[in-house]
């Protein structure tokens, strides 16, 4: 007969930020999805139903379930200015092993938010102007060799 521990199966989590730099004051999103490997099909499967807690430097910060295609979603208040680690843990239930997954993400001023936002807006700006550029040096050069 083999032990509980030879047939749990491995488990896994993926996740990732909506915005893995949030201002002071916002919402963070951190959203993932729970699998588990398959020996026979030798494939990740999704785990569905199944709880993961968040933690934020260290404090539980709530709960998420995952749904059929072992997704989960959790929204929670940017903590203070500076770098922080977040962690996805799943417990295990019987038949599966626990798993974690840790992200580090930066909190900055909200100030600080807003200039980078500009400068992202600027930098496409300046990119569309010069693809216009560009087609028009190209649309100029065909008129010139006929």
């Amino acid at each position: 007969m083999s032990s509980s521990n030879s047939s749990s199966r491995k488990t896994r989590i993926s996740a990732h930020f909506l915005d893995a730099v949030p201002a002071e004051d916002e919402v963070v999103t951190v959203e993932g999805w729970l699998t588990y490997y398959d020996v026979e099909k030798k494939s990740w499967i999704p785990l569905g139903n199944a709880h993961v807690a968040i933690y934020v430097d260290g404090r539980e910060v709530g709960k998420a379930e995952t749904n059929e295609f072992g997704m989960f979603s959790f929204t929670f208040p940017a903590p203070y200015k500076g770098k922080h680690k977040l962690e996805v843990r799943f417990k295990g239930k019987a038949g599966y092993e626990s798993s974690s997954k840790s992200l580090e993400f930066q909190v900055i001023e909200r100030e600080q938010k807003l200039k980078l936002g500009k400068l992202a807006r600027d930098v496409f700006l300046l990119i569309v102007a010069l693809i216009f550029l560009l087609f028009v040096v190209v649309f100029i050069t065909k008129m010139l060799v006929r």
